[in-house]
């Protein structure tokens, strides 16, 4: 009778366990859920949560600017992190837009031990190429890591390619290549930290 009772509530808490599975957060996603439900990952939704985590604290944020190889750095206040994060927050990564005009492919890196989503742009006249996310795989919550962008286009009679690298929870850069018809190009990188440690870097 003793063994009946304790099988009861054990029996009565797993059954509530299972009906009340914990969500997971805006900021974490399963490599396995989607693949197997064919969604796209939320790109700008994990670049938001990040946003909102350099919000929830008063730390320094330094900016580094290198043109041409000339470098320069200083410290800067949240509206300015906020102009320049607003930078990844691109149209294309709408989920309607993306769905729409890319491909998702995945693998392993066996070298970093990450899974590696891979978005791929449909039309070659789209300025927005391609995009990676990196997801660090745990046994609870495949942990996003780093995502990478590549966009290009025209501005006049100048060719603008960009590369945006968004690691999470300590910086981001963008390194923009400007190719003018008639003249030299130049290249700027511009990189935002928020965690200290890499300050020096």
């Amino acid at each position: 009778m003793k063994r009946i009772n304790l099988l009861i509530p054990a029996l009565l808490f797993l059954a509530i366990a299972c009906k009340h599975k914990p969500k997971q957060t805006e900021s974490t996603v399963t490599a396995q859920d989607s693949l197997e439900n064919k969604n796209y990952l939320p790109v700008a939704d994990f670049i938001r949560n990040d946003i909102t985590r350099v919000d929830s604290f008063s730390g320094g944020i330094v900016r580094k600017v290198t043109i041409d190889g000339k470098k320069d750095s200083n410290y800067i206040q949240l509206p300015v992190f906020h102009q320049l994060a607003s930078q990844f927050l691109l149209p294309e990564l709408d989920s309607a837009s993306f769905h729409q005009h890319f491909t998702e492919s995945s693998l392993m890196d066996e070298t970093t031990q990450m899974i590696n989503f891979i978005y791929n742009g449909k039309q070659a006249d789209w300025p927005l190429r391609n995009v990676m996310v990196y997801l660090k795989p745990s046994l609870a919550n495949d942990q996003v890591n780093r995502i990478y962008m590549e966009k290009e286009f025209m501005s006049g009679d100048t060719t603008v390619q960009q590369r945006f690298t968004w690691k999470l929870r300590e910086f981001f850069y963008i390194i923009t290549l400007k190719q003018p018809k008639n003249g030299p190009a130049v290249t700027t990188m511009d990189k935002v930290i928020w965690d200290p440690q890499f300050f020096g870097e």
